[in-house]
Order: structure tokens, then C-alpha cells, then sequence
């Protein structure tokens, strides 16, 4: 029977990163395994590619910087082209009480990203179709666009370097459970015993647990992104601009046309996080027109729906299940898993390799923060 040191579940941009850390630091013998066809043709595949380390949870913003500044010197030995486009990203919110939050927010002293207070008409310079009125915007101007294609390609081709073997169209069926131990997968192709397993498997993060009795509450939630037909007035370097009020709705450009999101936040089953759902495009029309109402004549070009996985307070979950032996979690990265996916991956390989992390963000991050009620205490304890 085929035994490994370490199998990840999930080759996605979280079961990546992990297998490239692992195997940066020496790690051996790990199976990276993954039931699609190509690696992160789920959520990773489907995002708005964005980097945004401007996050009001302090845990997950110090994430986001180690992360960025990685990103933009990672070295010619991970990836050598450009991973970043530093074309500026600019959070804005509408007068009153909205913008009053938003500077609080940026202007907190646990906020550590370089920032410039701007105005509407800025937006409106950068972004013709802008609508006209008045409103607070602040300009993040080295962040922008993130190639994810790339970072995923660097990851897994570092981990492969590394001694890392993935296999794709590889379904794990279940989790081996014998007592208080998890010791491996059961696959499509028959067992596979390991000393440890993670969980990398995003909104599909808990079905394997589930009927183990040892369930995570993660709930799948899906989002429209589409993008219009090209426009010669459309700036193609010009910068993302994310609207963070309760009408939250954000735009970038992309081939050639405007690249948005209504921001919809609707919980699915996983099977079902990937289906576009066309009864949304009219959401997404609408708010396109109030923001940029010079849009009204722009057709929709290409459309879909991506998944984001979340936990129950919304922290990442990274670290060893403390219900049972030989099981880690990389998963609830939310909407933020491609921003932090390289301190997603260290943490990970904190836990794995060395069974604790020092990272001031691990306690944030820990499974045991789920916990909360006395049926999962009771399961924690047994």
C-alpha cells in the first residue's frame, strides 16, 4: 500500500502555496493531489485578480502585506516575469457617514498601507464613465492587478522542482480515520496512507469530514464578475477602484472593456458555486449604471460566477484540527486567498513541519477558533 509523509488535498492556489513552502523548507515526500483536470480551475481560476491588501481585519491585512511584498521581489528563481501591476487601486465610499468610516478605518494605526486621500473627481479622471458626485476615495497606488495565473504556475513548478509529485484527475473519496488518527485518503484508485493530511480543498473544504462526524462550518457563497465589450474610452492602465459601502460594487479594466462585480454574496452548495446565474446580470447592470452611468449603452461581453469560501467568524482556518491527529486545514481564505496566498502557505508549513506556528496571526487563525458550541466542544474533546 502507497504511503507518504504528507498529502495535500487541493491544488488550488492555498494547496500550492502549501506545497511550495513545505518543500522551500525541505519537506519530503509530498503528494499534492487534485480531483479537476488542471490545477485551480475553481475559485482561483474564477477570481477578479486583484491584490487588495487593504483589509479591515488586522490579522488577515498583515497577511495580505507579507504577502504583496513578496509578490513584488519574489526573485527570478520563482517566477521570472513581473507578478504585480502597480496601477493603483482606490477604495471610495459615498459622503457622510460612509466615508467617515472608511477614513477612520484607513487611518487606524493598525493599518499599515501606504495611502493618498483623493477626492471623486480623481476617480472621474481616472475613469471617464465615473458618475459625478461627492465622495471620499483613497488611493493605494502599489497595488492594482495580480497575474494568478503566474503565481500559481510558480508555486506548483518550485514545489515540482522540490520533489513535490502532484496528480490531477485524482478524487479523494474519503478521509482514513482509525480511532483518534487520520492515516491517509481512500481515492478513486485505491488507499493512500500519510503521516499527515491538509485540507486545501476550498468551498469543498468540509464535505470530507462531514461524514466523519468532525465537521468545520464553512459556507460556499458565490459572485457574477463580468466584463463589458472593449471601449476605447476605457483607460487600460487605470487604476481598480472598490466601493466599500453598503452598495458595494467594484470595477478594472480588462480587454479593452471594464471588468465588475455587483459584489453579490449568495450561499450555495459547492456543486453549484460555478454556475452563472443570469438572474444577477440585471443586479450587476444596475449598479454598473449607478456608478458609471456613461456605461448605458456598454454590452456585457463575457460573464461568470466564482466561489468564495468563508468560515464561521470569516478568519482564515489554517493549522491541525484539534479533534483528531494527522489532519490540517487550509481553508476560509474568503475572498483574500490569492492576496495571501504566500503567508497562507508559510503558516501552513509552520504547523506541518514544526506542529506550531510563531506568526502573530496563528492564534487568529487557528481551527480550535470554530469551536464554539457545546456539540463541536464535545467533539473537540472525544
Amino acid at each position: 500500500m502507497e504511503k507518504r509523509k504528507l498529502i495535500i488535498v487541493g491544488s488550488g492556489i492555498a494547496g500550492a502555496a502549501t506545497a511550495w513552502s513545505v518543500a522551500q523548507r525541505g519537506g519530503r515526500d509530498v503528494l499534492l493531489l487534485d480531483g479537476a483536470t488542471q490545477p485551480g480551475s475553481h475559485s482561483t481560476g474564477r477570481n477578479a485578480a486583484i491584490l487588495r491588501t487593504a483589509i479591515p481585519d488586522a490579522a488577515l491585512h498583515r497577511l495580505a502585506l507579507i504577502s504583496a511584498n513578496f509578490y513584488r521581489q519574489p526573485g527570478a528563481d520563482f517566477c521570472g516575469t513581473p507578478l504585480v501591476e502597480e496601477h493603483g487601486l482606490m477604495i471610495i465610499a459615498n459622503a457622510g457617514e460612509n466615508s467617515r468610516q472608511l477614513e477612520a478605518w484607513i487611518t487606524n494605526p493598525a493599518f499599515a498601507c501606504p495611502s493618498e486621500k483623493l477626492d471623486f473627481q480623481a476617480v472621474r479622471k481616472a475613469h471617464p464613465y465615473f458618475r459625478e458626485e461627492d465622495g471620499s476615495a483613497w488611493l493605494f497606488a502599489n497595488e492594482g492587478g495580480i497575474d494568478v495565473h503566474a503565481l500559481l504556475e510558480a508555486y506548483l513548478r518550485g514545489a515540482l522542482q522540490r520533489g513535490v509529485e502532484m496528480r490531477t484527475r485524482c478524487q479523494v473519496r474519503r478521509l482514513i480515520r482509525e480511532g483518534n488518527r487520520i492515516l491517509g485518503v481512500e481515492t478513486a484508485t485505491g488507499p493512500i496512507l500519510a503521516d499527515q493530511v491538509v485540507l486545501a480543498t476550498g468551498g469543498w473544504a468540509s464535505l470530507l469530514t462531514d461524514d466523519l462526524q468532525l465537521p468545520l462550518h464553512f459556507n460556499a457563497r458565490r459572485r457574477h464578475l463580468v466584463v463589458t465589450a472593449a471601449d476605447t474610452a476605457v483607460k487600460p492602465h487605470a487604476p481598480v477602484v472598490w466601493n466599500v459601502g453598503a452598495d458595494e460594487f467594484y470595477f478594472r479594466p480588462e480587454s479593452g472593456g471594464l471588468l465588475m462585480s455587483a459584489c453579490d454574496h449568495v450561499a450555495v452548495a459547492p456543486a453549484l458555486g460555478e454556475m452563472l446565474d443570469r438572474d444577477v446580470l440585471p443586479e450587476v447592470a444596475e449598479k454598473a449604471l449607478r456608478w458609471l452611468p456613461g456605461l448605458a449603452d456598454a454590452a456585457f461581453a463575457n460573464a461568470w460566477a466564482g466561489m468564495r469560501t468563508f468560515s464561521k467568524d470569516n478568519r482564515f482556518v489554517i493549522g491541525p484540527d484539534p479533534r483528531v491527529e494527522g489532519l490540517l486545514w487550509v481553508a476560509g481564505l474568503g475572498g483574500h486567498g490569492i492576496t495571501c496566498s504566500y503567508a497562507v502557505g508559510e503558516l501552513a508549513a509552520d504547523w506541518i513541519l514544526n506542529g506550531r506556528s510563531a506568526h502573530p496571526s496563528a492564534p487568529a487563525l487557528h481551527p480550535r477558533r470554530l469551536l464554539l458550541n457545546r456539540e463541536q466542544h464535545q467533539l473537540a474533546r472525544h
